[in-house]
């Protein structure tokens, strides 16, 4: 699995870095997924409250 993409220049020249690559990117949507419902399920359970405090 490659983080990143090249291309080659059509002289045989070295890579050229042009962007990232998408293979993570389901990975990554499901890590903030994971992380928002964990963090609303850890504030309904404490029962902690910031509108108390304005």
């Amino acid at each position: 699995m490659e983080l990143f993409r090249y291309s080659r220049s059509i002289y045989g020249g070295d890579g050229t870095l042009i962007g990232a690559s998408w293979d993570l990117f389901g990975w990554f949507v499901a890590a903030a997924a994971a992380f928002i419902v964990v963090h609303a399920a850890l504030k309904a359970f404490s029962g902690n409250s910031n509108l108390d405090s304005h």
